[in-house]
């Protein structure tokens, strides 16, 4: 009975690798994050590399969940030279994903050999940076299986808070939400981390039902096969997490709306110019306006007749008259 105790281990904990590091010469700063799970793997790791020198403002002693955060937020902003990031993501990669080299990494945490790790990330940055005057400042941190769960739940939690954000207060009941598609401007769009509620952007309705043909047609944004750009103005923007996919709802008109999910953070949308794009008023009245001019014309078709017929008339008893004339005077 002794013997089958002995089997059981204790639980082991997470070890997670943070730091931060400068290149005071190249003028580059950065942070990475490595998570090792119970079973000594890598459960996450993420680095990224900046000119932004506020990166490097973030302590070695800050919690994991911060350099998370900072990291998130500095990939969703796109304040990171992605190339460098990417370039050192695959170093790092060679290392957690080479059993040898994880579990001499894993070691020197579990061990807390500062001294070991810290050769390990600065021989792999400074394949990247190339810098002998590279600076690099490390933690380690111990947390529960338990403190992990909490963790990730109320992260969770906070995301899906985010995720249920309703927009019924936002759109009317009763009201349309079609699928739009955002005119990019990759020179002089506004980044989307940075559109605002009540940002007038271009987009054109996704003719992909016939409930968005119908208002299509209706709104006269067909222009033979081709469908034209509308200003929306946009009502809502949320996302699950800094991480997923931006939600956008626009309002077209009067209880017509758009939605766009887009993956990408990084594209620029091109925002509604009067100049160019024309006065609002356009693009909501345009079609009726079109159709004034028939509704007058009718009206005037039968007065136009009924003087024909009376010239024609007149026309006839001045002929009769003039032959009269012609003929009494035989």
């Amino acid at each position: 009975m002794a013997t089958e105790n002995t089997d059981f281990q204790e639980e082991r904990n997470y070890i997670i690798f943070k730091g931060r590091f400068k290149s005071n010469s190249l003028s580059l700063y950065g942070l990475f994050l490595i998570i090792f799970n119970q079973d000594r793997y890598v459960d996450n790791s993420s680095i990224v590399i900046s000119t932004y020198s506020h990166v490097y403002d973030l302590e070695t002693h800050a919690a994991w969940t911060k350099y998370e955060e900072v990291i998130q937020d500095l990939k969703w902003k796109g304040n990171i030279n992605n190339s460098m990031s990417s370039s050192l993501m695959d170093q790092i990669g060679r290392i957690i994903n080479e059993n040898s080299l994880r579990n001499q990494l894993y070691g020197y945490l579990n061990e807390y050999n500062y001294e070991g790790a810290d050769v390990m990330m600065f021989d792999a940055i400074n394949r990247i940076i190339n810098d002998k005057g590279l600076l690099l400042e490390t933690g380690i941190q111990e947390i529960t299986p338990e403190e992990m769960r909490e963790s990730r739940e109320q992260k969770s939690a906070s995301d899906v808070k985010i995720q249920e954000t309703s927009i019924k207060g936002v759109i009317e009941e009763g009201s349309v939400i079609l699928a739009i598609e955002p005119i990019l401007a990759p020179v002089k769009g506004k980044p989307i981390y940075e559109l605002k509620i009540g940002d007038r952007i271009m987009a054109k309705i996704t003719p992909n039902t016939d409930r968005s043909n119908y208002f299509i047609d209706l709104l006269g944004l067909r222009v033979e096969n081709h469908v034209k750009a509308v200003p929306c103005e946009v009502v809502d923007i949320k996302a699950a997490s800094k991480s997923d996919p931006i939600e956008i709802i626009t309002e077209i008109g009067p209880g017509i709306y758009g939605k766009c999910i887009e993956d990408e953070r990084q594209v620029k949308l091109r925002i509604y110019n009067p100049a160019i794009d024309g006065p609002l008023a356009k693009t909501a009245g345009g079609k009726k306006k079109a159709k004034e001019p028939d509704i007058k014309i009718k009206p005037d078709e039968p007065a136009l007749s009924r003087m024909t017929y009376i010239l024609m008339g007149l026309f006839a008893i001045l002929l009769i008259i003039f032959m009269l004339l012609i003929y009494l005077s035989l």
